[in-house]
């Protein structure tokens, strides 16, 4: 992992208009490895903020590495939130357009 990668703090996102995934997911994993070795209920808030699936986290938290759990939950993270933006652009899509006056 590069060294001059900062955590990602998915609550204070300020990213530029492009960020590749991988990238992305290795921001995220040092936060949540941070998460996990000293702030483990702000982690469980978090999941549940961001709507992650309850079953999904506790597999992540059973695989054996701390950093195997960080980069597990980076991605359910991703995932998610992926989700949510599609089902919004389908939302948007499928509703009436306004008149225009």
């Amino acid at each position: 992992m590069p060294e001059h990668l900062l955590p990602l703090d998915p609550d204070h996102l300020t990213l530029p208009d492009f960020i590749d995934r991988e990238t992305l997911h290795e921001r995220l994993k040092l936060f949540v490895m941070d998460l996990l070795a000293d702030h483990f209920e702000q982690l469980c808030a978090l999941m549940y903020r961001h709507d992650v699936n309850e079953h999904d986290f506790h597999l992540a938290l059973d695989l054996p590495s701390e950093e195997q759990q960080a980069g597990r939950i980076a991605e359910l993270v991703i995932e998610r939130e992926l989700k949510k933006m599609e089902s919004r652009a389908a939302y948007a899509r499928s509703r009436p357009k306004k008149l225009e006056q």
